[in-house]
């Protein structure tokens, strides 16, 4: 059939049984069949707006499942005009997505429009080839006004089915996964539904797609050729409306809507239906439109919970499709993308700056970055732009997008070499990143650094980019206030460590060295010397010393002989034969001949002197003795052989030129030259490079050691990590880093033990790798920790040794707080390795003894462990030898006392039939550490090398712990020490009385020299028998507390057997018992049997029986302490006494008064107050020690003068605070001292001058907030003591010490805050009128709290309490400017109309005065607003009743301490705790004053 017949072609009519259910669908067909006008007069077809206007009736779902019934008819047939004929059905259809829920009709329709689509093309390409056939031959065309409608509709209809069966689809799959995590199932009806999901998800969306596609791609072969774009000729002669094309895009734009496109497996399903895009932009010229539908999916919801913008992908992958028609479909998809950054850079500027952009923008952002980094460096400034947002979303994720950009393969380092303007973009996008690490917003700076450490994960910095001061930008990090930026710029430098491009090896000292050689070859490079002349100069300088003599005998001869010289006519003949015999002479005859001879007027000179004495000389010789002859010869020599050097050198040269082999020589020994001096100054430049990088991270070891000492436990860990890389890349400064760093083994947390643990193995034990001896990785082991202890302080020594000890006690369980983390195998101190240490302390060859002392220290840990006791206790011997070494015999004394720690074996409970280390009184030990004791006590000397402190120590502790019977070995020690002081003091006494009675003067000042050496001596060793007692006390206690209710637990079960047959314990024959066992066992007068054996009640006996025993037993006048107690006395109240020893026998006395109670109340009013006054820092830092063990021992007694503790944290020492701080941190820690409003002392230390004392401080109160509310309970409390009194702070300081205390109270619950505006307030009742300072201060905490709209209502409710200070102009301004901040930055109208209202009151004070009503008791400025005054046990917002307040009231702890309990005397001791809760219940049970019943409901 020809072509033309086709278009007027109709389909054969339906059955009978159809004619009455298509009455509806025929009346519709037959008005659309009526040809209607534009307003031009052109065509008779309707617009696509006018269809679907009059389409939009909703018809009964009956009438359309009889319609679409008959449409299936058409569709079977392929024959398209079934839909016009039933178009208002199947749009009704389409349109009802919630009122029309038969889905599966619209599954089928789908299938019929699919199914139409074919024949619908071919006669739309039918009708545009017969319009361009009668437009060529002149004939009249005319409209088709069935089939432009046709095409009208069925777009609309597949574009309305598509988006409404996909969005359903999608939400019917997202249920059934959720119930299916629910555990509920579908039911079995949906099955044909679910089949058709399956069907509409693989296959028929595509169809629908490809029906439009085909559409929009429709290519007509006509008579004027092959037409694109066909579909705009089928409205012809009219242009083709925008609207239609317009429904194309909004297809996409409305399956933008759908939550399925944020799923990665979509990406398939978004670029096919993106193909619309593509076309519209490259056919149609819809750019613009094509890139603002992407702007339209920002407002999705579904983005909100999404990781990256789904569409920026798929629009790239179709921009770079490889096929027909590439080239053309580029670039209009460049442009979008091009329109799209350009305006993502200009979306939030200007007006819209202050709104706050959505989620997807910012991963829109992102997308780009990752997709077209080529197009947004092109237009790099509008991303520049956002650099500039207000928002900090916006700015991270352009950052994130630059960082991106900057890991490119388009900003390679090869491109970059080769295209200048790609370098320069480089440049700036790094710029860029380093800037934004000091952007206001925490985030931002934490999100940067965190993108400079990917960056260089992946090594993408350039090496100029690495010692241009990154590390020195980044490193300052370390001191921002933000523990994520902090933690993000520790981890920065150690991915910067572990991805360098210089290696492994920044020992500063070898680096030096190396550079040195590298500068002196590369001078000797630069400054080249030819061979010709290296070898004419050498072979002159061999043979100049025979030729000086032939010059200097030749020019002897010239002035002894009267004949003319004769010139040598060519010097080419002398040089040649220059080092042959007579040279010289013909050298000299030819240069004197010269005329620029500078000798030729002063030899004919001397010549005629002496010619009248020569006439008759037959000899002819002329005397050699003047000396002016002399002179003048050794000149012409001189000048000879000058002249001949380079003349001969000279000669060399051009004979070398004349040669064509060595010239070529030359030239390749100039490029060698030439390519090693490139080398060179690239390897000096790439050693400066490392030693700059070295000196920034060694710049920041200081700092990250700071953070890791008082950071929080993130930065703590990853603090570590980075100390241990710089400790294994040989970082100056991280040794020692380290050994700080070591202080760590002592905090309470299990994470940050092993991770030190974990680093320590690293840094200290070897690793077996590769094919090394197990001997090698032993000796490495010993060098490290060698290393570690040697040069270490005093101050981290002790850290050190626990972390040691760590490594070598295998024994000890591992406990890790995250479960989650899989625990490392632990790599502990080989058996070899100890064996090895030992070898080198114990090596008794003559040396230096620096590593024997290392090697001991090391082994003192080590012998602590359960390996290391039992090699240590086979050594005794060897280790006793070190004792007679002056240098090592305090370390070896330090393992020989701690052989008595018992070991496993030793501690069960079944180990009495096991030996004990015990040794015995007579033995040769006690002997050598007696000779040690008192060669260090004896000495007159005062070097502070000279631990002799410690020998004292570490003799008690050795006696404690090994002697078999220490009730003879201690008082025998002590015995001899006061011996030896009392006779100091007799030959003292006697030079005294000799210089008294002496009559001759030289006797006398022999007598006075004598004399002033005993008293120095006396002086020196009586302050070391104080600080003697003073340690046995000490360790008394210790052992006395610790050791005899251990023992008495041990032996209780015995001690019963015992009484029950009525017989003595028996010795056991293998078991050397100690005396105090003996004790036990035998007399059994030390303890009783306890009646209730339960662990609390025994613990209570025990401690009540050791109390009894310290008071009755152990100061006994015949005893050990009994006698020891009147010598510290007397040296404390002796007038005559020198300062010094006064001050030892004070600190020794503090430490006797825990074993005695009756010694205790006594002294303690003296001790208090040597503390507080005393003009010795280092008595006063010592007593304040003290009080750890009185408050231990006589906890009652302490709490009387506590106060005086807390006063000295304002000690003028910061060596005294610090130490009171470490005090109250171990007291309170243990429960030893009740919190008082007077820690408010120790809360200035917060900003305090020196570091030290500030970090402590910092530390404890952290440790105090997590441990307690306590802070909570006493803020209102600091907050008044300082800022109130003689003592206030500055108002900057105030700040600090406020804002660091309300930083540690963020993660309370925020009732606790609300009701600190109540507490603050009460403040003000306590503070005088005429104070205009006080409320200033208190107002800081006010504008803290006072953020929300509870807390303004609190404020108001308290104005009686702070209203009578608004008489004050200054105190008004400034609460006034606080609460018009709160105005302006509030949304709330109701909350800004109370603002308003609070101001007008304050000003009505401020000018008329204060009123009654305005401090009366329960005034409210809120009255007449609505809202009911709350009564004081509803004052926190809480609905409790009275009644469960006043149980709250009975039930509360006694409040911390009154404002008028603070302001007591410091010397009066405080009331007991008895008191304090007595006065705590009259106070609870009165409620006359609102103030105290607030204070306690809130506690």
């Amino acid at each position: 059939m020809p072509r033309k017949q086709r278009v007027v072609t109709t389909p054969s009519p339906p059955t009978s049984d159809e004619d009455e259910d298509m009455d509806f669908g025929s009346t519709s067909q037959q008005q659309q069949q009526q040809p209607t006008r534009n307003n031009d007069g052109l065509s008779g077809f309707k617009s696509i707006t006018e269809i679907i206007a009059e389409a939009d009736n909703n018809i009964p779902s009956e009438q359309i499942d009889k319609d679409i019934d008959s449409f299936s008819s058409y569709s079977d047939i392929s024959d398209w005009r079934g839909i016009p004929k039933f178009f208002p059905s199947l749009s009704s259809l389409s349109r009802r997505a919630s009122t029309y829920e038969n889905w599966e009709n619209r599954f089928k329709v789908v299938d019929y429009l699919v199914s139409c689509s074919g024949a619908l093309k071919d006669s739309v390409s039918d009708y545009v080839a017969d319009y361009f056939e009668k437009n060529e031959s002149g004939e009249d065309h005319s409209v088709d006004v069935e089939l432009v409608h046709a095409v009208s509709m069925f777009v609309i209809l597949t574009q309305r089915l598509t988006v409404q069966l996909q969005l359903y689809v999608s939400k019917s799959i997202a249920s059934a996964n959720q119930q299916a995590k629910r555990g509920t199932g579908r039911g079995g009806r949906q099955v044909d539904l679910d089949d058709d999901i399956v069907k509409w998800k693989d296959i028929q969306r595509h169809r629908m797609i490809n029906c439009l596609l085909e559409l929009l791609e429709l290519r007509v072969d006509t008579v004027a050729g092959t037409k694109k774009k066909a579909i705009q000729y089928v409205f012809a002669p009219d242009v083709m409306e925008k609207d239609f094309l317009l429904r194309f895009l909004d297809t996409v734009v409305q399956l933008l809507e759908d939550p399925e496109n944020m799923a990665r497996s979509s990406q398939q399903w978004i670029s096919h239906y993106f193909r619309i895009l593509k076309v519209l932009s490259a056919d149609y010229g819809m750019t613009k439109d094509v890139a603002n539908c992407l702007f339209t999916a920002l407002s999705h919801s579904y983005l909100e919970a999404a990781n990256t913008f789904p569409f920026i992908e798929p629009l790239v992958t179709l921009m770079k499709e490889n096929g027909e028609g590439s080239g053309r479909i580029y670039q209009p998809l460049r442009n979008v993308l091009q329109l799209v950054i350009c305006r993502v850079g200009n979306l939030y500027a200007g007006e819209r700056a202050e709104k706050p952009p959505p989620k997807a923008f910012c991963m829109m952002v992102q997308s780009l970055a990752i997709n077209v980094h080529d197009l947004m460096l092109q237009d790099i400034t509008h991303v520049y732009r956002l650099l500039q947002n207000q928002h900090v979303n916006v700015r991270m994720s352009t950052l994130h997008a630059l960082a991106d950009m900057f890991s490119s393969s388009y900003l390679s380092q090869s491109l970059c070499d080769t295209f200048a303007s790609r370098r320069l973009k480089r440049e700036g996008i790094f710029k860029r990143l380093l800037a934004h690490t000091n952007d206001e917003a925490t985030n931002v700076r934490s999100k940067a650094v965190s993108l400079l450490r990917n960056i260089m994960e992946n090594r993408r910095i350039p090496e100029e980019f690495e010692s241009c001061g990154l590390l020195s930008i980044v490193g300052s990090r370390l001191n921002d206030k933000s523990v994520q930026v902090r933690k993000s710029a520790i981890q920065f430098l150690t991915t910067f460590l572990d991805n360098n491009r210089h290696g492994h090896d920044f020992n500063r000292e070898m680096h030096q060295l190396k550079l040195n050689a590298k500068c002196s070859e590369l001078r000797n490079a630069e400054e080249p010397q030819s061979k010709a002349i290296q070898g004419a100069e050498n072979a002159f300088r061999q043979n100049l010393f025979t030729l000086t003599a032939g010059v200097r005998v030749e020019v002897y001869d010239i002035f002894r002989r009267r004949y003319r010289v004769e010139p040598e006519r060519s010097i080419t003949d002398i040089l040649t034969g220059l080092f042959s015999p007579g040279s010289g002479n013909r050298l000299v005859r030819y240069y004197v001949a010269q005329e620029n001879f500078p000798f030729r007027d002063r030899i004919p000179s001397l010549r005629e002197r002496r010619s009248d004495d020569m006439e008759d000389d037959d000899d002819d010789t002329v005397s050699l003795e003047d000396d002016d002859m002399t002179s003048l010869v050794s000149e012409v020599v001189k000048w000879v052989v000058a002249q001949a050097e380079e003349d001969y050198v000279t000669f060399k040269v051009q004979l070398t030129q004349m040669d064509d082999d060595q010239l070529l020589e030359n030239e390749q020994e100039a490029r060698d030259r030439n390519n090693q001096i490139m080398q060179l100054r690239a390897q000096v430049q790439q050693l400066i490079n490392k030693m700059s990088i070295e000196q920034e991270l060694s710049r920041c070891v200081t700092i990250a050691l700071r953070c890791v000492l008082n950071g929080e436990t993130a930065e703590i860990k990853e603090g570590i990590r980075f100390l241990t890389r710089c400790k294994l890349f040989e970082i100056t400064g991280a040794d020692d880093a380290i050994r700080s760093m070591c202080s760590l083994v002592w905090r309470p947390s299990a994470d940050i033990l092993n991770e030190l643990i974990e680093a320590a193995e690293d840094m200290f034990i070897s690793r077996l790798d590769g094919n090394e001896k197990a001997s090698e990785r032993d000796s490495s082991t010993v060098e490290n920790l060698m290393k570690a202890m040697n040069g270490v302080t005093e101050k981290d020594r002790p850290s050190v040794e626990e972390v040691i000890y760590l490594l070598a006690a295998t024994e000890l369980v591992h406990v890790d707080s995250d479960k989650n983390k899989v625990p490392r195998k632990r790599r502990p101190i080989e058996a070899n390795v100890i064996n090895k240490l030992w070898m080198i302390a114990l090596d008794m060859s003559h040396g230096i003894n620096s590593r024997k002392i290392d090697a001991l220290r090391i082994l003192y840990p080590i012998s602590r462990s359960e390996r290391g006791i039992a090699e240590a206790r086979s050594r005794l011997r060897v280790v006793q030898k070190k004792l007679m070494d002056p240098e090592l015999a305090v370390d070896a004394l330090r393992i020989i006392s701690i052989l008595g720690t018992p070991t496993k074996l030793e501690n069960e409970q079944d180990a009495y039939s096991r030996p004990l280390f015990k040794i015995h009184q007579d033995d040769s030990l006690w002997k050598s550490i007696e000779k040690l004791f008192f060669y260090e006590i004896m000495k007159a000397d005062d070097n502070p090398d000279r631990d002799w402190f410690g020998v004292i120590r570490l003799t008690i502790t050795t006696i404690l712990s090994l002697s078999m019977d220490v009730n003879v070995m201690l008082p025998k020690l002590a015995s001899h020490f006061v011996y030896r002081t009392k006779r100091i003091s007799d030959f003292f006494l006697f030079y005294c009385d000799q210089v008294d009675d002496a009559t001759d003067d030289t006797r006398k000042k022999m007598a006075q020299r004598r004399r002033e050496y005993w008293a120095l001596t006396y002086c020196r060793v009586m302050e070391k028998l104080m600080a003697f007692i003073g340690e046995v006390a000490v360790q008394l206690n210790a052992y006395i507390q610790v050791t005899i209710p251990k023992l008495h637990t041990r032996y209780v079960s015995k001690m019963v057997d015992a009484e029950k047959n009525d017989a003595n314990i028996r010795e056991e024959p293998v078991r050397f018992l100690s005396d105090l066992e003996k004790s036990v066992a035998q007399r059994k007068t030390i303890f009783t049997v306890p009646q209730d054996t339960t662990p609390g009640a025994t613990s209570n006996d025990l401690h009540h029986l050791v109390s009894v025993m310290c008071d009755k037993r152990l100061f006994v006048p015949n005893k050990l302490m009994g006698r020891l107690l009147p010598i510290v006395v007397y040296g404390m109240r002796c007038k005559i006494m020198p300062t010094r020893i006064r001050h030892a026998a004070t600190v020794a006395y503090g430490k006797m008064m825990p074993l005695s109670a009756e010694i205790s109340a006594f002294a303690a009013p003296s001790f208090f107050s040597a503390m507080t006054k005393s003009s010795s820092i280092l008595l006063r830092c010592n007593l304040v020690a003290a009080c750890c063990d009185f408050a231990f021992a006589q906890p009652t007694l302490f709490e009387l003068f506590a106060q005086s503790l807390f006063r000295m944290s304002q000690d003028e020492s910061p060596l005294a605070r610090e130490s009171t701080i470490l005090v109250l941190s171990h007291l309170m820690s243990n429960d030893m001292i009740q919190t008082r409003g007077v820690l408010s002392e120790a809360a200035r230390c917060i900003c305090d001058p020196t570091r030290a004392v500030r970090d402590v401080a910092q530390s404890f109160f952290k440790e105090l907030n997590s441990r307690t509310d306590t802070i909570i309970q006493l803020l209102p409390e600091f907050l008044y003591h300082l800022s109130n009194g003689n003592e206030r702070m500055s108002f900057k300081s105030y700040k600090t010490v406020f804002e660091f205390l309300i930083q540690l109270l963020k993660d309370k619950p925020k009732a606790s805050a609300d009701s600190m505006i109540d507490r603050v307030c009460i403040k003000f009742s306590n503070t005088d009128m005429n104070d205009s300072e006080t409320p200033k201060y208190l107002l800081v905490a006010l504008a803290k709290f006072v953020q929300n709209d509870g807390g303004l209502h609190r404020l108001q409710d308290n104005w009686r309490h702070w209203s009578k200070f608004m008489c004050h102009p200054s105190v008004a301004k400034e609460y006034r400017m606080m609460v018009e901040h709160m105005h302006s930055t509030s949304k709330n109208d109701e909350f800004k109309s109370q603002c308003v209202e609070l101001i007008d009151n304050i000003n009505k004070i401020e000018s008329e005065g204060l009123r009654k009503e305005d401090v009366a008791i329960g005034s409210s400025i809120t009255k007449n607003k609505g809202r009911a005054k709350k009564n004081p046990t509803t004052m926190s917002g809480s609905s409790r009743t009275t009644s469960r307040a006043a149980n709250s009231r009975r039930r509360a702890p006694p409040p911390a301490q009154s404002d008028e309990d603070d302001s007591d005397s410091d010397d009066a001791p405080a009331a007991p705790r008895s008191a304090a809760r007595r006065k705590a219940k009259k106070s609870a049970v009165a409620d006359d004053d609102s103030d105290s019943d607030e204070f306690m409901l809130d506690d």
